[in-house]
C-alpha cells in the first residue's frame, strides 16, 4: 500500500503559537460521519494563521466550536476548557477530529495554554477555586464579571 504524502504546510511567521493547521485526509471517519459531515470541516486542507488573533464566524451548525475544539485538543488542551495542567471530565463528548488534525507551531511555545468555551467556563472557574488566585486579581473567577 503506497503511503499518501502529508500536505504542504505554510512557512512559520514569528509569534503566532498555532502557524497553521491541516486536516490528514487518511485519517477520520467517513465524509458522511460527524464530524466530518460538516462542510467547514469536510473540506479543511489548510488554514494558515498569520494574524495575532482569528475570528471564527458563521451560522449555528457550520463547525465553529467542532474545529476550535479539535484545534485545542490537537494542541494538547482538555476539551472541556481549562489549562494543559488542569485536566477534568465531566461527560465526553469531543470529537474525533483532532486525530486528523497536523499542526504547524512556532519554536517559541507558550509555557501554558488556555482553552476557554462558553458552555464549560462555569466549571472551569469552579475547578480553579483551590488555585494561587492572585494571579486571577486575587479574586475567584465566580465573583468577577465574564469578561473580566
Amino acid at each position: 500500500m503506497k503511503k499518501k504524502p502529508r500536505p504542504k504546510l505554510a512557512p512559520t511567521v514569528p509569534g503566532i503559537f498555532i502557524q497553521a493547521i491541516a486536516r490528514e485526509r487518511s485519517l477520520g471517519a467517513a465524509p458522511r460521519d460527524y464530524p466530518y459531515s460538516v462542510p467547514a470541516i469536510r473540506h479543511l486542507a489548510e488554514l494558515k494563521f498569520d494574524t495575532p488573533v482569528t475570528y471564527f464566524v458563521g451560522e449555528n451548525g457550520s463547525g465553529k466550536s467542532t474545529l476550535l475544539e479539535g484545534i485545542a485538543v490537537a494542541f494538547g488542551l482538555n476539551p472541556e476548557g481549562g489549562t494543559k495542567h488542569e485536566r477534568f471530565t465531566t461527560h465526553s463528548t469531543h470529537s474525533t477530529l483532532f486525530r486528523s488534525l497536523i499542526l504547524t507551531k512556532s519554536r517559541d511555545a507558550p509555557t501554558d495554554s488556555y482553552f476557554l468555551r462558553a458552555e464549560s467556563f462555569y466549571n472551569v472557574a469552579s475547578a480553579m477555586v483551590s488555585w494561587d488566585v492572585d494571579q486571577y486579581g486575587g479574586r475567584s473567577l465566580h465573583a468577577q464579571s465574564h469578561g473580566e
